[in-house]
């Protein structure tokens, strides 16, 4: 009887570590644009990011760093993540060629950032990240090249303003998120709540929200992987079955203290907008896997984020995620 009860506590001991002994990595390809939602080329325009979301297996030497964090329990699995990425903000009319004074400036940004993951699948199952973002707002971020050559190739209208854009101007961030999973059926229907902060440069603010899901194989992940400051998933999927998908409804509600990218320059020479202090998104769409891939697909509704904005904005995000 002893023997048998060994063997039974051994098994679901290996069944539990399955989770943490993952060998496998994630890459993932991240699209938003404004041309997916509302199909204007205005305010938040564009998004590309690459993201690397590592395995599981990690060196003594980071795994002691890791043990330094607050958040950080020795039962959870620890992932590395790194993401590279540009965005492009412009105001509403593209054939201005001087300042539009009650709209916000033209803007780009280059980044890249490195985090640390925690997931800790003891208990109430949740996710912590942390992670140190650098970048350039301006114009050796490449943003005005790379808008005026796709809309060269899509015969779209020329942005004619680019010449008004935002400084060059170096920006660091140090952002943290929480994720919870809360199951009402056990990998089919659950709540993920988040809360987290961005204190930094190019953005400051406090964020908090939730995202319902409801389909099959929601265990496999966190959520769709957007790109911040709309509420993102872990960046990475482990799934449990050959084929999962689920449909998702989400809001993140955050408090901005400084957005960069309307306030302008910091040193005040640029041009400018007085930001909206809060600031809503409501997100929905799906995600499908299949085998080692995932696509997920979703709908971003954002509140003015500016004084004088004349509507809310709308755009879209494609993501394909792979592991290997």
């Amino acid at each position: 009887m002893m023997k048998s009860a060994a063997v039974a506590v051994t098994i679901a001991v290996l069944c539990n570590s399955s989770w943490a002994a993952d060998g496998k990595s994630t890459l993932s390809l991240n699209l938003e644009n404004d041309l997916f939602g509302s199909g204007n080329d205005r305010h938040y325009t564009h998004g590309g990011e690459v993201s690397f979301v590592s395995d599981t297996y990690q060196p003594a030497w980071l795994m002691r760093t890791a043990s330094l964090l607050p958040f950080y329990e020795s039962r959870a699995d620890t992932r590395v993540a790194w993401t590279l990425g540009q965005k492009m903000f412009t105001p509403s009319d593209l054939t201005a060629t001087e300042v539009i004074e009650d709209d916000r400036p033209y803007a780009g940004w280059l980044y890249t950032g490195v985090g640390l993951i925690t997931d800790n699948r003891v208990g109430l199952r949740h996710m912590d990240r942390l992670e140190l973002q650098i970048g350039i707002v301006g114009p050796d971020s490449g943003a005005e090249s790379m808008q005026t050559r796709v809309h060269r190739i899509t015969n779209s209208q020329r942005p004619r303003g680019w010449d008004n854009q935002l400084d060059d101007e170096f920006t660091i961030d140090l952002i943290y998120q929480r994720q919870w999973t809360l199951p009402i059926i056990d990998n089919h229907i659950d709540v993920v709540p988040m809360a987290g902060f961005d204190l930094g440069t190019a953005m400051r603010y406090v964020n908090t929200g939730f995202t319902l899901r409801v389909g099959s194989g929601t265990n496999s992940d966190y959520g769709p992987p957007l790109i911040r400051p709309s509420a993102p998933g872990a960046g990475y999927f482990q799934p449990g079955q050959a084929f999962y998908w689920y449909l998702f409804a989400g809001v993140n509600g955050r408090y901005v203290d400084h957005d960069l990218f309307l306030e302008g320059n910091s040193d005040g020479k640029s041009h400018g907008v007085e930001i909206e202090h809060w600031v809503g998104d409501v997100q929905v769409g799906a995600v499908m896997g299949a085998g080692n891939w995932r696509l997920t697909l979703t709908n971003i509704f954002r509140t003015r984020e500016f004084i004088g904005q004349e509507e809310p904005h709308e755009f879209g995000a494609i993501s394909l995620s792979y592991r290997f």
